[in-house]
């Protein structure tokens, strides 16, 4: 079986991550799996140089029968304190009681707590109040998470705040007439002991010789940043782990929850991934090429299952692929990361 392991990044300061909107002043508050492997493999690319990465990483990936991947990551999702927030299920929720006049707030939240999460993944009655929603309504909790979360009480407006939203001005100048032009940068601030938690597999076969270079790859990323700015010092991060990484999820379902965005291999998969009961969201991948030899060109687009998608179970071993994003003037490939991180999620009783 594949070792799980949690890994949690402390944020030493702000972090921009590429959300789609008008220009950059949009930014998530969550890190996808397929932005953190990207950023991986580049770091990887630098300690170890670009043969090693291609036996450490790419190769194992892009051979044709797949089950020997040397590991699988989830996306990162926000924590504060012992608290683990989740992705919303996509879809319509059976087992949520909606209090009357809560509908619109309901589709607000973006995450969810990890006892809400189970709840749900389990098909539990679990009753939703607009009363248990923080982070400025994003963030559904349990009444006791609530209040072991009342730390992060914010006195003006008494609503408990994780992380904050900024959007900066910054002005550049053009080179040639020197004329100055105001544009908008959006970042994520994290509370002290708030961050992002996410999951990985590794694949037993590896050896722990390959965990150990992926835990010194993803110090040194800490070090670099991840994100947009980092030139300016964003996105720089400590890591805490590994820790257990035990999951909720329903064993033995005919559904899953995907922790991470999907790319299917195929026409034939998306078919089975959107069966009966699957209720999903497409979104677009867009991006930058970092490498040295291509610097600002962008990568070709490619839609995705996005994180909390609901799919009929994926096929063995798993669902999903690396995706050749590169430009056609680009002199080298450019993957992107595509494979599922699948929790068992029940269907509604009745």
């Amino acid at each position: 079986m594949p070792a799980r392991a949690m890994y949690r990044l402390r944020f030493r300061s702000p972090v921009h991550i590429g959300e789609r909107g008008v220009g950059l002043e949009v930014t998530r508050t969550h890190l996808p799996a397929d932005t953190l492997f990207g950023a991986i493999c580049s770091i990887w690319r630098e300690l170890y140089g670009v043969a090693a990465l291609r036996r450490d990483v790419l190769d194992w990936f892009t051979e044709d029968e797949g089950g020997a991947e040397p590991f699988f990551l989830s996306s990162a999702f926000p924590f504060a304190g012992d608290v683990r927030f989740f992705p919303k299920p996509v879809g319509q929720l059976a087992s949520v009681d909606l209090h009357e006049g809560d509908e619109k707030a309901f589709k607000r939240v973006r995450y969810v707590s990890e006892r809400v999460f189970e709840a749900i993944t389990h098909a539990e009655p679990i009753a939703f109040h607009s009363s248990l929603c923080i982070a400025n309504g994003t963030a559904w909790v349990t009444e006791e998470e609530k209040a072991h979360l009342a730390a992060w009480t914010d006195d003006a407006t008494g609503d408990i705040v994780l992380w904050k939203t900024v959007v900066v001005p910054r002005v550049t100048l053009d080179r040639l007439t020197a004329a100055s032009q105001i544009w908008h940068f959006g970042e994520v601030h994290f509370a002290e002991g708030v961050g992002l938690w996410f999951a990985v597999e590794f694949h037993p076969d590896h050896g722990a010789s390959l965990r150990r270079r992926f835990e010194a790859v993803l110090s040194a990323l800490g070090d670099s940043g991840i994100g947009g700015e980092r030139g300016a010092g964003r996105g720089l991060f400590d890591v805490e782990g590994p820790a257990d990484a035990a999951l909720p999820g329903r064993d033995g379902a005919d559904r899953c929850l995907t922790l991470s965005p999907v790319c299917p291999k195929d026409a034939a998969e998306f078919r089975r991934l959107t069966g009966t009961g699957a209720a999903y969201e497409l979104v677009p991948r867009r991006g930058w090429v970092t490498s040295p030899e291509a610097g600002n060109l962008r990568r070709k687009v490619v839609w995705m299952f996005a994180e909390g998608s609901v799919l009929t179970t994926a096929p063995v071993p798993r669902a999903g692929r690396l995706v050749n994003v590169a430009p056609d003037v680009c002199p080298h490939e450019v993957w992107r990361y595509g494979y599922a991180f699948p929790l068992g999620m029940a269907a509604p009783s009745g």
